[in-house]
């Protein structure tokens, strides 16, 4: 793994060119975000099509190459309008169309997307909508004939405690790239193997499964669903050099801050990334967060913001040559 930080020493620009510069690289921005969403705008006129669908399982069933189908959701509008335009956002919300492709050891995935966002996968009234979601993700398994269909985000947990599914190949397979991560991250910061390790979401869908594979009576799991709160932190540890690993929901190490102290190396791997007021306080606390981007792998179009350079944990399959990769944001 190789990190570059590049640091700017530059005299500032007039504000004039600074203003001129902004206006070219708004330019630049509007027209990749066409480049991103218009191929796959007109791809989907002409492959969205369960018979095409059936065309290519028939010759995947022989040669192999298609491992698993993958399918993605937006945790923000700025996530959604990478890859969809905004006039489609409710024509896709429970109905997943392609979206794009992932190349993970010499294995190639399909990705597939809605727009419904978080809130609208744990509201009662659309537990219908989850189940057509999941039983079309199933067809599409089926007629393109790969081995498995894997979800993004909270989805996994959501339709496994509703019964939807009964397997979650992205949990077990996200717990081994989040302990990788880990290892790497200790490595890159001099910490002893025997480093304290701090768990938000030690109790959740994912975080139980990194807790029992780290195995380690330095482990200290905090929960929300077990009533725990900042009042629960180790403080005993205080003083020592810990690795805080958030595995919970969406920026909620923004209640755990004031008790985290200086020292502190904080891994995330909530989707998305900590925003930049949380990386501001935790830099001003000389503390350094690492995001866990994923699997080493090529997709097409790239995964925006934080995750490009590599695939989610959730899209990537198990081979024995997986790469985890991390980057540091502070």
């Amino acid at each position: 793994m190789s990190y570059i930080i590049s640091v700017a020493n530059e005299v500032p620009a007039a504000p004039s060119v600074r203003k001129e510069v902004a206006k070219k690289w708004s330019w630049w921005i509007m027209i990749r975000s066409h480049f991103r969403r218009l191929p796959f705008e007109i791809l989907n006129i002409f492959i969205n099509y369960d018979w095409l669908f059936w065309l290519i399982g028939a010759i995947n069933k022989h040669i192999g190459l298609i491992e698993s189908i993958f399918l993605v959701y937006p945790a923000s509008e700025k996530y959604a309008l990478a890859y969809v335009y905004r006039h489609r956002l409710p024509k896709v919300m429970w109905n997943p169309w392609p979206c794009g492709l992932l190349w993970q050891n010499k294995k190639l995935s399909l990705m597939f997307c809605i727009s419904a966002t978080n809130d609208q996968y744990t509201d009662l009234v659309n537990t219908e909508n989850l189940w057509r979601v999941s039983e079309r993700m199933e067809k599409l398994r089926q007629l393109l004939g790969v081995k498995r269909k894997t979800f993004a985000g909270i989805l996994p947990g959501v339709l496994y405690y509703k019964g939807v599914i009964h397997e979650a190949f992205e949990a077990d397979l996200t717990a081994i790239v989040v302990s990788q991560a880990i290892d790497l991250v200790k490595a890159r910061e001099s910490l002893n193997s025997d480093t304290p390790i701090i768990v938000l979401g030690g109790r959740g869908f994912i975080g139980r499964r990194v807790v029992k594979l780290l195995g380690k009576n330095n482990v200290f799991s905090i929960d929300s669903s077990d009533g725990q709160s900042s009042n629960n932190w180790p403080n005993h540890l205080r003083g020592q050099r810990v690795v805080v690993v958030v595995i919970t929901l969406n920026n909620i190490i923004e209640d755990y801050l004031d008790v985290i102290w200086p020292g502190t190396v904080v891994i995330n791997e909530v989707y998305p990334e900590p925003t930049p007021e949380i990386l501001e306080r935790l830099r001003n606390k000389n503390c350094d967060c690492y995001h866990v981007v994923g699997v080493n792998a090529f997709a097409f179009p790239s995964f925006p913001a934080a995750y490009k350079g590599a695939i989610p944990c959730c899209a990537a399959w198990p081979s024995p040559k997986m790469k985890v990769v991390v980057q540091k944001l502070n």
